[in-house]
């Protein structure tokens, strides 16, 4: 069976037509082998608040946290302790940024710049027996200290619990700049992974979100809630390797001509594209970035 539901299809619905596209899409064989293997376990799928943090191993993070910190917050904040890492915040989210040396980031990603991870809010997240859930189901972690739910591609998960925020062992540390942000950042809006498995990776990423809540063929796209932030995942592109492909952030004032104005004064690059209510981004990296109004 496949399942088919668009975007536009969504709309105009009665009540009874959305009952019927969610029975429809917890048909779909995608998304019964999860609930199936969730079924055992009161704690999944998660009960997840938002995505909170993104975690990017860069060549040079002070640098890379600079570029964002001129974007979105010139007060840098960095640990106490080596080595060295910084973070940006985002409104209610952050980004942190560390080395190829850096113990957090993935020892497979640290030859070349990339975003190693991503990290949801839980409500009463218990560590061990989410940890224990989560294996029960199927979920495969990675190996060392910071051992995260790691899906077949590689792509890691971080899981933390509310309030979430920058933790104790991170300090103020420089601030790069008198003036105020350009781009007043709430939050996360969503974040776009590249898969080589579109099947596969849906069965995982249900098992921790719940059935996915829409399907869209043009674009390709599967999305999940997870909690008032979303997650989509689209096939890798020919020559591409798995990855988290892109990262939607929410800003106050969005306007499609006066946003693009003040990235450009700051040099950064603008990357054309055809949605009217998102403006893309690339930084230094190579990482892109979209930006849309908060609703």
């Amino acid at each position: 069976m496949r399942c088919r539901t668009t975007e536009h299809q969504t709309r105009g619905l009665t009540r009874r037509e959305v009952l019927s596209l969610a029975a429809a899409l917890t048909a779909c064989p995608w998304t019964t082998r999860a609930i199936a293997q969730n079924a055992a376990s009161p704690l999944l799928p998660l009960q997840t608040v938002e995505l909170e943090h993104l975690g990017m191993t860069v060549p040079d993070p002070k640098a890379a946290a600079g570029f964002y910190g001129r974007i979105f917050d010139p007060q840098l904040f960095q640990e106490k302790d080596p080595p060295p890492r910084y973070y940006v915040r985002l409104g209610s989210a952050y980004i942190a940024f560390g080395g190829t040396n850096d113990p957090r980031g993935g020892s497979d990603l640290n030859q070349s710049p990339a975003i190693d991870h991503f990290c949801v809010l839980v409500k009463d997240y218990k560590p061990q027996e989410s940890r224990a859930a989560l294996a029960q189901a199927g979920i495969t972690f990675g190996t060392g200290r910071f051992g995260l739910p790691t899906d077949a591609d590689g792509i890691r998960v971080q899981v933390s619990g509310v309030p979430g925020g920058l933790t104790r062992t991170v300090i103020p540390s420089t601030r790069i700049s008198t003036d105020d942000a350009a781009i007043q950042a709430i939050g996360l809006d969503h974040t776009v992974l590249a898969v080589s498995d579109l099947g596969r990776s849906s069965v995982y990423y249900a098992k921790l979100f719940g059935p996915a809540v829409l399907r869209t063929k043009k674009p390709e796209r599967i999305w999940f809630d997870v909690g008032r932030t979303r997650l989509a995942l689209e096939p890798v592109t020919a020559g591409s390797k798995p990855a988290i492909a892109r990262v939607c952030i929410k800003i106050a004032g969005f306007d499609r001509h006066a946003t693009p104005e003040k990235l450009r004064k700051l040099e950064v690059e603008i990357v054309p594209q055809n949605d009217e209510h998102l403006l893309r981004f690339r930084d230094p990296n190579g990482f892109t970035i979209e930006l849309k109004a908060a609703n």
